[in-house]
């Protein structure tokens, strides 16, 4: 590739990053933003989407271990220039006037940006959310997408009335116990062993496995001459 080809490839390029700010951005932030991103030739900032107001936001946290209590503001810009996000992230807060904690920044493409946008729709599915037991798939009494799950079962041996006799049996074990029984789950500690380390300590630091000392009967042999020559 000549020269000129190489340099007009270069200067076609667009690098995109994604900026998020925990903080009540509004258009004085903006106007701050485009003026400080004209050193890398700015092409499009996008407006502002703001989150609701929550406790220490997980980016944040995860990213520089910020807790704050804010709405975090978010943007997609397009430079001309590259630039390295911690770099960016820098210039951002001392233009902007904000703590640099507060400011991340990176490229459009990173696994991160996927992660913040599951994340978001899982919070904005979730909201105002009531589940109750009638929501559970167990409760389900449809089975097409099982038996399309499971084409190579024998359905004979696991199939409706196979669920249908699980699920009496727990009905009634619900009914003799009461609707709380199947809440009562196994702690983390429980399931791990964590719960019982206070009883490993006190056997293992106790003589004869946490028996105490051992009583041994020993027989005195006296040894004398009486009855030598």
């Amino acid at each position: 590739m000549e020269l000129k080809d190489h340099l007009t490839e270069s200067f076609s390029k667009e690098y995109g990053y994604r900026v998020k700010i925990a903080a009540d951005c509004g258009a004085e932030h903006m106007d701050a933003l485009e003026s400080c991103l004209q050193k890398y030739n700015l092409v499009s900032v996008a407006p502002w989407k703001r989150t609701p107001i929550e406790e220490n936001p997980m980016e944040f946290v995860k990213a520089k271990g910020t807790c704050v209590t804010s709405e975090v503001c978010a943007t997609d810009i397009v430079v001309k220039y590259p630039v390295n996000e911690r770099i960016l992230e820098v210039w951002l807060a001392v233009n902007m006037g904000l703590p640099h904690e507060r400011v991340l920044v990176y490229g459009v493409k990173e696994p991160r940006r996927l992660e913040a946008d599951i994340n978001a729709e899982r919070v904005a599915a979730d909201k105002d959310r009531n589940v109750t037991e009638e929501d559970a798939v167990l409760n389900n009494e449809d089975q097409a997408h099982y038996e399309m799950q499971n084409e190579d079962l024998d359905f004979a041996t696991f199939g409706e009335d196979y669920n249908k006799k699980f699920l009496d049996t727990l009905q009634q074990i619900k009914a003799d116990k009461g609707a709380d029984y199947f809440r009562n789950y196994p702690s983390k500690d429980e399931l791990m062993g964590h719960n019982l380390s206070s009883m490993w300590d006190n056997i293992t630091g106790v003589a004869n496995m946490g028996r105490g000392a051992e009583t041994k009967e020993v027989t005195i042999i006296d040894q004398h001459t009486s009855g030598r020559a």
